[in-house]
C-alpha cells in the first residue's frame, strides 16, 4: 500500500500502484510539481519507502526531498528502518501540508487499513534540546509496540543540515549501537521546517499480514537459490565473504569502515579543513601514524576485540555497527569531526560527535562547516567575538609532540562543541547566518567583512575556503569524506555516493565519467531497491535477474529512467552544474594530478592553469551526459 498524509488535514488517500521507493518519490514529486515551491513550503513533501528484495540487506528506508542545502531533488537512506514498516503493510509514504503545530505523526497499520494520528508537542518543544531524550520519551510512550521512530533533533528546526534519527527496538529497550541516520542533504530540516513534524512513529501487527509474510519468504527462498546457483556456495557464506570489510577483515584485524578506511586512505586523509594540497606528503603521513595510535588502536582495543558488533535493526550477519562506550562508531562522522577539525584523540572526536548527533545534525555537514569557520578563524577573516568561540589551534606547525597533539585536540574539541550548540540553536547572528550551510553563509559574509577580504593575502572570498559541490544558483553540499576527484565534480546528485569516489586516483576525464557513470547506476538502483550498499559487492551482479524474479522489471531500464526524472525535475526548477567556486576544491583536484601521478594533466594545469581545470571538468560532464542520456554541461554564466 502506498499513502499521501495530508498533515495539514490529518488525513491520507491511497496511492494505487507498485513503486520502487527513489521512483515513487520522484513520481509524486512530478506530480505535485513541488520544483515550483521552495525547500521549506508545505508543498516540498517528503516521501519515504522500503525495499521490494526480501534479501539479507534489503530492508533500508529510503527518503526523498528537496533539498533546503543542495536546492535540487535528493535523497537520503536509513538502513533497518524499512523492516519494522513492513509489519504497517506499507511500502510508501509521503508527507504533504503543514500540521497545525509540532506534533509526532503516529501511523498504525494492520495490512489492509492505517491509522494516523497526531501527538501536539508544542510544549515540548520550549525545552528541547537532545534528540535522544526525545528518543526515550518516545519510548516510554510507545515501549509494548513492534514499533520505529524517525526523529529531528534541534539543528532540524533552525538550521538546513538536519538529519532524521532512528534506533532499533527490541523487547521494549533500545538496542545498543543500532542507531541509524538519513542525513545527507537535510531530510530532518525538510521534515520539520516544511511540515512541523518532529517525529514519525510506526508500527503493525505481524499476525495481520501473515499471508503477505509468507509469501515474502516463498520469494526469499527463489532469490536464495538463485545467489546460490550464481555463486555455487551457500547463501551465508556468500553475504559473510563480501562483507568482511564491514564485519571483521582478517587481513587487516578490523572491522566497519572507521577501522579499514584509515589503513587504507593514508596521507590522503582529509585533516584541517582538507588543506592536504599544501601540507608536504611525509607530514601528512606523520598525522596519519597519529590517527593510527589515538583512533584506530583504540577503535579496536574498545570496539573490535570485545566484539561490540550489532546491525541497524534487520536481520544480517554482518553486524556493521561498532560501538564502545554507547558510541556507534563509523569513518566519515569521526572523520569530519576529528582530523578534518584538527583532533585526533578519539575521545574528544567522541565529545565532538555526539554532541552533533544529539542536536541532530548530518555529522558529515557539520563537521565540514565547522572546519571552514575553524580554518577562517586561523586566517583572521573572521573574530572570535563574531562566532562566539576563540580561535582554533589549526597550525599544524604546533603539533610537533604527543603531549600537543593531544592538548590541542582536546582544545579543539571543546571550540568544535560550543560551535555546534551556537549554530544549532541560532545563539547568535553568525549561528544563524551559518544555518544556511557553507555556500549560502559565504554569500552573506563576502558582502560583510568585504574589507578584510581585500586585505587578505591568500584567497579574496569565503567560499574559497570552503570544501563543497554548488549546485543552481544557491545550492550546495559537502561532499563524502575522500580526497576524490569525482567526489568534486558538479554532478546531478552529490554528497552521496553517486561518483567515482576512490581516493589517490587521478584518470582521465572521459573515464572518470565512465566510472562515475557505473557507480551512478549501481548505487541509485541499490536505493531504489532499498538495498544496504554494504551488501552491493555480492548482489551487484544478480541485480537484474533478482528484480527480474520478484518483481518482473526491467531494473537496468527503471534506474537509467529515474536519472531521467532527476534531470529533467532539477532543469524544471531552473538547477544546472555551475563551474566550481571554491578555491580549495579546485587546489584539491589540481595537486590531486601530481599527487595521484598523471604527469600529463599536472603538465597541463602547470602551464594553463583555470583554463586546463575548466576543460577537464567540461569534458567529464560531456561524456557524463553522453553516458547518461542526458544534458547537465557547464553553462557560460
Amino acid at each position: 500500500m502506498n499513502i499521501i498524509i495530508d498533515v495539514k488535514n490529518k488525513k491520507y488517500d491511497t496511492v494505487k500502484g507498485d513503486f520502487f521507493p527513489l521512483s515513487w518519490g520522484i513520481y509524486i514529486h512530478h506530480k505535485y510539481e513541488t520544483w515550483k515551491y521552495p525547500p521549506y513550503h508545505e508543498k516540498n513533501i517528503l516521501t519515504f519507502g522500503r525495499g521490494a528484495l526480501p534479501i539479507i540487506g534489503g530492508n533500508r528506508l529510503i527518503f526523498t526531498f528537496r533539498s533546503p542545502l543542495w536546492d535540487g531533488f535528493h535523497f537520503s537512506a536509513m538502513g533497518g528502518a524499512g523492516y519494522t514498516l513492513k509489519f504497517t503493510g506499507l511500502k510508501n509514504v509521503a508527507i504533504i501540508g503543514r500540521c497545525d503545530k509540532p506534533s509526532l505523526l503516529v501511523i498504525e497499520g494492520d495490512g489492509e487499513s492505517v491509522k494516523i494520528d497526531f501527538i501536539d508537542m508544542e510544549s515540548y518543544l520550549e525545552e528541547y534540546t537532545n534528540i535522544y531524550h526525545l528518543n526515550e520519551y518516545i519510548l516510554e510512550r510507545f515501549s509494548e509496540k513492534n514499533y520505529r521512530a524517525l526523529i529531528v533533533g534541534p539543528a532540524g528546526i533552525n538550521t538546513n543540515m538536519g538529519a532524521i534519527f532512528s534506533q532499533t527496538v527490541k523487547d521494549g529497550k533500545l538496542l545498543e549501537g543500532s542507531e541509524d541516520w538519513a542525513g545527507r542533504g537535510g531530510p530532518g530540516s525538510v521534515l520539520f521546517r516544511a511540515h512541523n513534524i518532529l517525529g514519525i512513529v510506526y508500527y503493525g501487527d505481524k499476525d495481520s499480514i501473515k499471508e503477505e509474510l509468507k509469501k515474502e519468504r516463498e520469494l526469499g527462498r527463489k532469490l536464495r537459490k538463485i545467489v546460490e546457483e550464481y555463486y555455487n556456495k551457500p547463501y551465508m557464506k556468500v553475504v559473510l565473504e563480501n562483507t568482511k570489510k564491514y564485519r571483521y577483515n582478517e587481513e587487516t584485524n578490523t572491522g566497519g569502515t572507521f577501522g579499514n578506511n584509515y589503513l587504507y586512505l593514508l596521507d590522503t586523509t582529509p585533516i584541517f579543513n582538507w588543506r592536504m594540497p599544501y601540507i608536504p606528503k611525509h607530514i601528512r603521513m606523520e598525522f596519519h601514524k597519529k590517527i593510527l595510535k589515538y583512533f584506530v588502536e583504540k577503535f579496536n582495543r574498545e570496539a573490535i576485540e570485545p566484539r561490540n558488533w550489532t546491525t541497524c535493526g534487520e536481520p544480517c550477519p554482518v553486524q556493521c555497527k561498532k560501538y564502545r562506550k554507547g558510541l556507534k562508531v563509523d569513518y566519515e562522522p569521526y572523520e569530519a569531526g576529528g582530523p578534518l577539525l584538527g583532533i585526533f584523540d578519539i575521545y574528544v572526536t567522541d565529545k565532538v560527535v555526539h554532541t552533533i548527533d544529539s542536536l541532530g545534525f548530518d555529522a558529515i555537514e557539520c563537521g565540514n562547516l565547522i572546519a571552514w569557520v575553524f580554518e577562517l578563524l586561523h586566517v583572521g577573516l573572521l573574530k572570535p567575538e563574531e562566532v562566539g568561540i576563540d580561535k582554533p589551534v589549526f597550525d599544524i606547525s604546533q603539533y610537533r609532540s604527543e603531549e600537543d597533539i593531544l592538548k590541542n585536540s582536546q582544545y579543539n574539541g571543546e571550540l568544535a562543541v560550543k560551535l555546534a550548540e551556537i549554530v544549532a540553536f541560532n545563539k547568535n547572528e553568525m549561528g544563524k547566518i551559518l544555518a544556511l550551510g557553507i555556500r549560502k553563509a559565504s554569500k552573506i559574509l563576502n558582502e560583510m567583512f568585504n574589507g578584510r577580504l581585500e586585505n587578505n593575502k591568500t584567497f579574496k572570498r569565503f567560499n574559497d575556503y570552503g570544501v563543497y559541490v554548488p549546485f543552481g544558483d544557491e545550492g550546495g553540499i559537502t561532499p563524502t569524506m575522500y580526497w576524490a576527484i569525482g567526489n568534486f565534480m558538479p554532478y546531478l546528485i552529490q554528497g552521496r555516493y553517486l561518483t567515482y569516489y576512490k581516493s589517490g586516483v587521478f584518470v582521465e576525464p572521459e573515464e572518470l565519467a565512465r566510472l562515475s557513470v557505473e557507480r551512478v547506476i549501481e548505487e541509485i538502483t541499490l536505493d531504489n531497491l532499498g538495498i544496504c550498499r554494504f551488501h552491493r559487492r555480492w548482489c551487484a551482479p544478480l541485480l537484474d535477474t533478482l528484480v527480474r524474479e520478484a518483481t518482473g522489471e526491467d531494473i537496468k531500464r527503471v534506474s537509467y529512467k529515474l536519472i531521467k526524472d532527476i534531470w529533467i525535475y532539477n532543469k524544471k526548477l531552473g538547477g544546472y552544474p555551475p563551474y566550481i567556486e571554491s578555491q580549495r576544491i579546485k587546489d584539491l583536484i589540481v595537486s590531486g594530478a601530481e599527487e595521484f601521478g598523471n604527469e600529463k594533466w599536472a603538465s597541463y594545469f602547470e602551464v594553463e592553469g583555470e583554463y586546463k581545470l575548466k576543460e577537464y571538468i567540461r569534458k567529464v560532464l560531456d561524456e557524463y551526459c553522453r553516458l547518461l542520456g542526458i544534458d547537465w554541461r557547464l553553462e557560460n554564466r
